[in-house]
């Protein structure tokens, strides 16, 4: 199939039904140009097995449409790993939806560079789980947009360590809501105010 693949129009390709997709081996994939990637449909991403996400390489992740890689299932977004998601741009990574970003393991949160990382939501940043924010680099966590600070929930802020809160400018501690500094425990206030 993987020689059937690579001779395939881009037109032949999305015409390819969501049963024969999920049907696709590893080899199958691999045989994918990047043209044949941007003409999947949304449906077509849908249904591209866990497996089938595993083993793409870092040009065909780069080479999804923002709408099609939306449609990528949640244990599709687990599945990719560091270079894969490096990969992505930040058009990409905006288009993520709040489910995917939610899906992200905190072995791959900690590998987005922080220009990904602030291309996600405020609306992102408030479904974190505490999990999540607890394994950001103190990079990651210096880079935050102030709108996206004030939306980590009052728990995620009480994750955060010495080091990351640490790591925080005057002007973003200024952004954190009343309800988010009161949070704090006196541990992390004891650390903010030594800075």
């Amino acid at each position: 199939m993987a020689t059937i693949i690579s001779v395939l129009s881009t037109a032949q390709i999305a015409g390819l039904s969501t049963t024969s997709i999920a049907g696709l081996s590893t080899e199958d994939w691999a045989a994918f140009s990047t043209n044949q990637i941007v003409a999947l449909t949304t449906a077509q991403a849908g249904a591209i097995t866990t497996l089938g996400i595993s083993t793409l390489s870092t040009n065909q992740m780069g080479a999804f449409q923002t709408q099609d890689l939306r449609a990528i299932s949640t244990n599709g977004i687990r599945a990719l790993n560091s270079d894969q998601l490096g990969a992505l741009s930040s058009s990409q990574i905006e288009a993520l939806s709040t489910g995917q970003v939610v899906a992200l393991t905190t072995d791959q949160l900690p590998t987005l560079s922080t220009g990904d990382l602030n291309a996600l939501s405020s609306s992102h940043f408030a479904a974190l789980s505490t999990a999540q924010v607890s394994v950001l680099t103190t990079a990651q966590v210096s880079s935050l947009e102030t709108a996206d600070l004030a939306a980590l929930s009052t728990a995620a802020i009480r994750t955060l360590n010495s080091d990351q809160l640490s790591s925080l400018s005057a002007t973003q501690v200024a952004a954190l809501s009343t309800a988010q500094v009161s949070s704090l425990t006196t541990g992390q206030i004891a650390g903010l105010t030594s800075e």
